[in-house]
Protein backbone atom coordinates (compact mmCIF):
# COMPACT_ATOMS: atom_id res chain seq x y z
CA UNK A 1 0.00 0.00 0.00
CA UNK A 2 1.89 3.05 -1.58
CA UNK A 3 1.02 6.69 0.13
CA UNK A 4 -0.42 5.16 3.34
CA UNK A 5 1.63 6.50 6.07
CA UNK A 6 1.35 4.22 9.61
CA UNK A 7 -0.58 5.51 12.52
CA UNK A 8 1.96 6.71 15.18
CA UNK A 9 0.94 6.23 18.72
CA UNK A 10 0.78 9.34 20.73
CA UNK A 11 1.72 9.17 24.46
CA UNK A 12 0.13 11.25 27.09
CA UNK A 13 2.50 11.88 29.26
CA UNK A 14 6.04 13.56 29.22
CA UNK A 15 9.19 12.06 30.74
CA UNK A 16 9.27 14.72 33.48
CA UNK A 17 5.89 15.91 34.63
CA UNK A 18 5.41 19.36 34.21
CA UNK A 19 4.59 21.70 36.99
CA UNK A 20 1.80 23.29 35.63
CA UNK A 21 0.28 19.60 34.91
CA UNK A 22 0.64 18.32 38.26
CA UNK A 23 -0.66 21.86 39.55
CA UNK A 24 -3.62 21.18 37.57
CA UNK A 25 -4.41 17.56 38.40
CA UNK A 26 -4.01 18.63 42.32
CA UNK A 27 -6.54 21.27 41.76
CA UNK A 28 -8.69 18.43 40.17
CA UNK A 29 -8.09 15.82 42.57
CA UNK A 30 -8.76 18.12 45.49
CA UNK A 31 -12.42 19.31 43.54
CA UNK A 32 -13.36 16.32 43.03
CA UNK A 33 -12.85 14.93 46.34
CA UNK A 34 -14.37 17.74 47.80
CA UNK A 35 -17.30 17.64 45.70
CA UNK A 36 -17.24 13.66 46.29
CA UNK A 37 -17.15 14.53 50.50
CA UNK A 38 -20.29 16.82 49.78
CA UNK A 39 -21.94 14.17 48.35
CA UNK A 40 -21.24 11.74 50.71
CA UNK A 41 -22.70 13.75 53.14
CA UNK A 42 -25.63 14.87 51.38
CA UNK A 43 -26.40 10.75 50.80
CA UNK A 44 -25.79 10.52 54.76
CA UNK A 45 -28.67 13.01 54.98
CA UNK A 46 -31.50 11.73 52.59
CA UNK A 47 -30.83 8.02 51.81
CA UNK A 48 -32.16 7.79 48.19
CA UNK A 49 -30.87 5.85 45.62
CA UNK A 50 -30.65 9.17 43.32
CA UNK A 51 -28.25 10.69 45.78
CA UNK A 52 -26.10 6.94 45.86
CA UNK A 53 -25.90 7.37 41.41
CA UNK A 54 -25.01 11.00 42.26
CA UNK A 55 -21.97 9.87 44.74
CA UNK A 56 -20.94 6.83 42.57
CA UNK A 57 -20.75 9.21 39.50
CA UNK A 58 -18.76 11.69 41.81
CA UNK A 59 -16.75 9.05 42.76
CA UNK A 60 -16.02 7.90 39.17
CA UNK A 61 -14.69 11.85 38.99
CA UNK A 62 -12.33 10.93 41.57
CA UNK A 63 -11.16 8.00 39.83
CA UNK A 64 -10.68 9.43 36.55
CA UNK A 65 -7.91 11.98 38.13
CA UNK A 66 -6.44 8.89 40.02
CA UNK A 67 -6.07 7.26 36.38
CA UNK A 68 -4.59 10.51 35.19
CA UNK A 69 -1.82 10.79 37.88
CA UNK A 70 -0.79 6.81 37.44
CA UNK A 71 -0.51 8.10 33.57
CA UNK A 72 1.57 10.92 34.41
CA UNK A 73 3.97 8.98 36.80
CA UNK A 74 4.49 5.96 34.94
CA UNK A 75 2.70 3.18 36.54
CA UNK A 76 -0.31 3.29 33.89
CA UNK A 77 0.71 2.78 30.37
CA UNK A 78 -0.81 5.35 27.86
CA UNK A 79 -3.57 2.58 25.70
CA UNK A 80 -4.80 1.51 29.41
CA UNK A 81 -5.15 4.88 30.39
CA UNK A 82 -6.94 6.13 27.38
CA UNK A 83 -9.18 2.86 28.08
CA UNK A 84 -9.87 3.63 31.23
CA UNK A 85 -10.70 7.21 31.05
CA UNK A 86 -13.44 6.73 28.31
CA UNK A 87 -14.47 4.10 30.82
CA UNK A 88 -15.04 6.14 33.71
CA UNK A 89 -16.14 8.77 31.34
CA UNK A 90 -19.39 6.38 30.88
CA UNK A 91 -19.72 5.88 34.43
CA UNK A 92 -20.14 9.02 35.02
CA UNK A 93 -22.71 9.35 32.29
CA UNK A 94 -24.56 6.57 33.19
CA UNK A 95 -25.06 7.13 36.77
CA UNK A 96 -26.27 10.48 36.20
CA UNK A 97 -28.83 9.83 33.97
CA UNK A 98 -29.71 6.90 36.11
CA UNK A 99 -29.98 9.44 39.05
CA UNK A 100 -32.15 11.69 36.80
CA UNK A 101 -34.96 8.78 35.88
CA UNK A 102 -35.14 7.65 38.91
CA UNK A 103 -35.44 11.22 41.04
CA UNK A 104 -38.32 11.47 37.84
CA UNK A 105 -39.46 8.26 38.33
CA UNK A 106 -39.97 8.15 42.30
CA UNK A 107 -41.35 11.86 42.02
CA UNK A 108 -43.77 11.13 39.48
CA UNK A 109 -44.98 8.30 42.15
CA UNK A 110 -44.93 10.33 44.73
CA UNK A 111 -46.93 12.99 42.87
CA UNK A 112 -49.56 11.00 41.69
CA UNK A 113 -49.90 9.55 45.83
CA UNK A 114 -50.18 12.95 46.91
CA UNK A 115 -53.61 13.71 44.74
Amino acid sequence: MQGVTPLRTVGHAQASPDPTLLGVHLLAGVGSGLLLALGVAALSRRTSRSYLLVVLALGALVGRTVVSGLAIFGPLEPSLHHFAEHALDAMVATFLLGAIYYARTTGAVAAEGSK
